[in-house]
């Protein structure tokens, strides 16, 4: 399975009440072009997906947050959570996309081949955190998602991915208008 396809399965669960930011490049495009309604997309912010979403979350704790982000954006903003852990907002949800590439500059190899990522995070106290492989084996997506939507408290769902190939246009708002639109949700 394809990044792009699990983000376009987060349809089937979601009620659109949710607050949602994706990392910049291919997760970004994906998330614009897959996914209904204003959300942060945030562009030319490598590693910063985490931050934004543990803001969004203690800004808005009556919503839930949901950050979705690649491997190479997750790795590089690695130390925002430790204070998610600390701060532990029950309404924040992260799924990882993890096709161990940096995809939107040109397809190198992350790191991610050589952590384990459930290992790492429960390393910072974050209790419920989650991995799978969906480059091989079948998981049923939507029952992963809506475990995560249940549950309360702050969850981690990594998912290893194949590189996707799907070619999307660029998202054609401005960031003063992506934050507009999403303001005026």
């Amino acid at each position: 399975m394809k990044g792009a396809d699990v983000i376009s399965q987060l349809n089937d669960v979601l009620d659109g009440d949710e607050l949602i930011v994706s990392s910049n490049g291919n997760v970004s495009r994906q998330t614009y072009h897959l996914l209904p309604g204003s959300q942060i997309y945030l562009r030319g912010s490598m590693g910063l997906p985490v931050s934004v979403g543990l803001g969004l979350a203690l800004a808005h704790p009556e919503k839930t947050v949901i950050v979705l982000t690649g491997d190479g954006n997750f790795l590089m903003g690695l130390s925002s959570m430790v204070t998610v852990s600390y701060l532990s907002p029950p309404n924040l949800k992260i799924i990882i996309l993890d096709n161990q590439l940096y995809a939107t500059t040109g397809g190198q190899e992350t790191t991610s081949s050589k952590i384990n990522y459930k290992t790492m995070i429960e390393g910072m106290r974050i209790t419920n955190v989650r991995s799978f492989d969906f480059r091989d084996l079948d998981h049923n997506l939507e029952e992963l998602f809506l475990e995560s939507l249940r549950y309360e408290g702050l969850d981690v769902l990594h998912l290893q991915v194949e590189e996707d190939t799907l070619e999307l246009d660029n998202i054609p708002l401005h960031p003063e208008q992506i934050t507009k639109n999403f303001q005026n949700r």
